[in-house]
């Protein structure tokens, strides 16, 4: 979480998440996956800066945005503004999520990060808090990065094996450089 609070402090949108043409397409890409309609309870974990919290809330009745640096946290209530019924949280993801249950969680760019234990407890926390019937929204980068702990390629899978519950795909789009997929959990 170090280099992430560092990369925050030096500059608050280092991977250009806000301005880049590709990241404007992906984050486009992030709205097809997630769908029209509007979810009750919204749960968008490791937010970074924000730059999909806008999206989210417009398609939530209630979204709770978690980072798990202290300056992604400024920059996250910064980009939610004055949206209504967003909360933001400070959440390292190895924790235990914050309310009850969601109709909806998102995982965007930060699975390949984590330990397998902290893979584990995420698929663990998934599992306990995503409602039956709701969605899981995950969106990674196929490439590998030097800092990461494992591949993007296969990353998906892998967390849905870990999270040990039915699903039914319901989206999946993959580019050359992300994959988006869209799970309900059976009931």
């Amino acid at each position: 979480m170090d280099d992430f609070e560092r990369k925050f402090a030096e500059n608050p949108d280092p991977w250009r998440t806000w301005n880049s043409r590709y990241e404007r397409v992906k984050r486009a890409a992030l709205g097809r996956a997630v769908g029209t309609g509007k979810y009750g309870r919204v749960l968008e974990l490791a937010a970074g800066n924000g730059s999909n919290t806008p999206l989210l809330a417009a398609r939530s009745l209630r979204l709770t945005a978690t980072e798990g640096t202290s300056t992604g946290v400024q920059l996250v209530r910064k980009a939610a503004g004055m949206l209504p019924r967003v909360k933001i949280c400070h959440l390292a993801l190895a924790d235990r999520f914050p309310d009850t249950s969601y109709d909806l969680i998102v995982i965007s760019e930060v699975l390949y990060y984590l330990s397998d234990q902290d893979l584990d407890g995420l698929a663990l926390e998934t599992a306990r808090r995503l409602r039956p019937n709701g969605a899981l929204v995950l969106a990674h980068h196929c490439e590998t990065f030097s800092d990461a702990a494992r591949s993007g390629l296969n990353i998906h899978q892998e967390f849905l094996r870990r999270i040990n519950a039915r699903f039914t795909v319901e989206y999946h789009y993959r580019s050359r450089r992300y994959v988006l997929l869209r799970v309900r959990r059976m009931s």
